[in-house]
């Protein structure tokens, strides 16, 4: 997204200077208001971090470019070649972090980092050597005998190089969201349109500048974004929390009006603490991870999973019938299963189930009703596995369930 060549027409300078500002002044209180946040946790944020100081440190530099563009005086081509050498090397910068950032948050797995990112940074690394090339010969861009930046014979090779970074990482977004099992505040269109728009405009139309404060507007609407994965999802799980569950509600009691079909399940780990207490609070949280990817899996776009507190969690289905709804079921029950069949420390998955249908607007009787029906279910494993000394059924309270 380097600057356009310069052709016939003004240059817009106080207009530039207004958009770079905004887009300066948009990363300055992104950095400042999340701080802290971002300096204590995941290498995401630290990535966030990173492309909002490289977008701040980009509109300062686009502006220096377009007031010395033109301009004569000792020293003005040197300044303009590296500012431009600078915004070409920021730039690819930028949308390889980019890319790393989108992996990171769908995936959160290391070995991907040593796998993938290195093969993903040749195509940044070249465009890199191409830009500081610049520095002798013309590559990308050059200026003139007046000073003037021209594109020079490769420039759409930078511009191929900075749209695939971006289209790659919008792809590997909407193709895994929905198979990484857990659930993502992350509007990739949001970020990219402005970005498409904004350096569209630039490219054809010379004397703007709309290229990084578009990039400040996408940074912004992900920072937003971000903020409510912290409000509404669950650390531990990446589950739902509470929070966006009541929140939900308000939509769940609207379709209910509407004559549709809404249920709700609510499930309980059995024998949970004697789970922590046996291996540790560490197996304890593994088990919880483990339990919210078997629910997001058997569940999938059907409806939506989270984690209520502690060891229970409620699945929410909206619009449904008696064939999804024992689907979804028979699903649960495969997850566990397939989840006691999987190596690892002696610990035997079983939940207790209560369901019961959303029919009016009282949201506590709904969830009361969930919540006496699973306690039931529950009394029923803990006197099967007294009268069995410690066989436990599977999955009490599903109908699919032999053992129950």
């Amino acid at each position: 997204m380097p600057n356009p060549v310069a052709v016939s027409g003004a240059i817009n300078l106080p207009a530039i200077l207004v958009a770079n500002g905004v887009g300066i002044s948009l990363m300055v209180i992104l950095m400042f208001s999340g701080r802290k946040r971002i300096r204590a946790v995941s290498l995401d944020s630290k990535i966030f971090h990173w492309m909002c100081r490289l977008c701040l440190l980009l509109c300062l530099l686009e502006s220096i470019s377009f007031l010395i563009d033109g301009k004569l005086f000792p020293g003005a081509r040197l300044c303009i070649i590296l500012s431009n050498v600078a915004i070409y090397l920021l730039d690819t910068l930028f949308v390889y972090l980019w890319l790393c950032y989108v992996d990171y948050k769908l995936f959160e797995a290391p070995k991907r980092v040593k796998k993938y990112y290195a093969v993903w940074a040749i195509p940044a690394m070249a465009a890199c050597l191409m830009s500081l090339a610049n520095l002798c010969t013309p590559v990308f861009f050059g200026v003139n005998e007046q000073n003037v930046y021209y594109r020079a014979p490769y420039y759409l090779l930078a511009y191929a190089i900075t749209y695939s970074y971006l289209v790659f990482g919008a792809v590997l977004a909407l193709r895994y969201r929905k198979r990484v099992e857990k659930y993502l505040f992350m509007p990739v269109m949001v970020f990219l349109l402005p970005v498409f728009v904004g350096s569209m405009l630039q490219f054809f139309f010379y004397g703007i500048a709309l290229v990084w404060v578009s990039c400040a507007l996408g940074l912004t609407s992900l920072y937003v974004s971000l903020q409510n994965e912290e409000s509404f999802l669950d650390s531990l799980t990446n589950l739902y929390n509470h929070s966006y569950l009541f929140h939900y509600m308000d939509y769940l009691a609207k379709q209910a009006e509407k004559g549709k079909v809404c249920m709700g399940i609510m499930m309980d780990v059995n024998d949970f603490k004697d789970i922590n207490d046996t291996y540790g609070h560490a197996e304890g949280d593994r088990v919880l991870r483990g339990v919210g990817k078997l629910l997001l899996r058997a569940v999938n776009h059907r409806g939506i999973v989270a984690r209520y507190g502690g060891d229970e969690f409620v699945v929410l289905l909206v619009d449904t019938d008696e064939h999804t709804f024992q689907s979804i079921l028979s699903d649960i029950q495969a997850g566990v299963d397939q989840y006691n069949a999987a190596p690892r420390l002696a610990i035997h998955l079983s939940m207790a189930v209560g369901y019961t249908r959303f029919t009016s607007a009282d949201v506590d009787g709904f969830f009361r009703a969930m919540d006496q029906n699973m306690y039931e279910k529950k009394r029923l494993f803990y006197q099967q596995k007294t009268l069995a000394g410690d066989k436990a059924a599977c999955f009490p309270g599903s109908e699919l369930s032999s053992d129950c």
